[in-house]
């Protein structure tokens, strides 16, 4: 079976796990919102970005929860590539984000995370015309 691509991998030291972790970003870092999500940054000195994804029970039920969390990470994997190194993001889901598709979820991060996005040459030009 042939692998996924490096850039389009989501390995395990390019998330947040550990509690220490998610409160030293929530506690320190910048904090921005959208209808759906709860979204803290924090620079964190490393050569990759790490995301850590919490939807609580007030998401929906198990199911319900683990479908937007995947739907976070699956955003962050396809556009791992256009954030900058070294950052610490943590997402949390609202009671908002249940229920939504893959395409919602990211017309809404993309729109808050621009800041973080890489531009390539082509982007910019894009935006102007």
């Amino acid at each position: 079976m042939a692998s996924a691509p490096k850039h389009f991998s989501f390995t395990k030291e390019e998330r947040l796990l550990k509690r220490i972790q998610f409160l030293n970003v929530t506690e320190d870092g910048k904090k921005l919102l959208t209808r759906s999500f709860i979204i803290f940054l924090k620079p964190n000195n490393l050569a990759f970005s790490r995301i850590g994804i919490t939807a609580s029970r007030k998401v929906g039920g198990s199911v319900a929860r683990n479908r937007v969390k995947r739907i976070v990470r699956e955003f962050f994997r396809l556009n791992k590539s256009r954030i900058e190194k070294g950052i610490d993001i943590v997402v949390i889901a609202k009671r908002e984000a249940a229920g939504k598709g893959f395409v919602e979820v990211s017309r809404e991060l993309e729109k808050v995370l621009v800041p973080i996005f890489k531009f390539k040459s082509g982007d910019a030009e894009e935006k102007r015309g």
